[in-house]
């Protein structure tokens, strides 16, 4: 929306396009097939495939990381501040080879968004959630304890429980403040889960979210007044 802020919250919340930087992968043949192909060296491509209408760049995020974890490619350049390489610039990061970026358009239609979503895998939920694999047997705990920290985006829905979109506590780390791709949640048996797609928070689990935000705690205090009793709720905030 504006020039020389190159941050997520500045994204246009709108875009017409979606788009995969292969990296060292490859996007499968069987898969949807690009309006453009845009090759920023000899053996590396960026990928982009029109849209008949414009998308909330949420969606547009969260579908160019499914593009990119089927194709192997850099799940960190589907963020909305990502810069990928234009076409008739050159690119001096080999240098002292110098690759011009070419651009080759494709005789496809634009894609229906729905059409998209249904052909692209989606993304692999955790095999073990916060490395709980089995019945959960820890404290009871709830998960708005520790929502009182993160900024909830809103709730999403999963078979296995509750699960919400968050603002990840280490979003300064991600690939241009990118805040979408973290989710928080409690199975059906209790068991709290934390997860990020992003590089940066590669391995960090439920573990790592407890220490990093504050829980929310609720107590019962009883007050005598004379023969009367009042009660009331007293909430507390401390850190874990």
């Amino acid at each position: 929306r504006k020039r020389g802020n190159r941050l997520a919250a500045n994204a246009t919340p709108t875009v017409r396009c979606l788009w995969l930087d292969e990296d060292e992968g490859h996007f499968p043949e069987i898969g949807p097939e690009p309006t453009a192909f845009v090759a920023s060296s000899s053996t590396r491509r960026h990928l982009y495939w029109r849209l008949t209408r414009a998308v909330s760049v949420e969606w547009a995020v969260e579908m160019n990381r499914r593009l990119a974890t089927w194709a192997a490619g850099d799940i960190g350049k589907a963020g909305l501040a990502s810069v990928l390489r234009p076409p008739g610039t050159m690119n001096y990061k080999r240098h002292p080879q110098v690759d011009r970026v070419t651009l080759r358009i494709a005789e496809v239609d634009a894609w229906e968004p729905e059409v998209l979503d249904q052909a692209v895998p989606e993304l692999p939920e955790p095999t073990t959630p916060i490395g709980a694999a089995g019945p959960y047997d820890g404290p009871e705990l709830e998960l708005a304890e520790f929502l009182s920290g993160v900024e909830v985006i809103g709730e999403v829905q999963d078979g296995l429980g509750a699960k919400v979109a968050i603002v990840c506590p280490w979003v300064s780390t991600h690939s241009g403040g990118d805040r979408s791709g973290t989710y928080a949640g409690q199975r059906s048996d209790g068991g709290l889960w934390f997860y990020c797609h992003h590089e940066h928070c590669l391995g960090r689990t439920w573990r790592d979210f407890r220490a990093a935000v504050p829980r929310l705690r609720s107590v019962r205090v009883t007050r005598r007044a004379g023969d009367a009793s009042k009660a009331k709720r007293v909430v507390l905030t401390r850190d874990n």
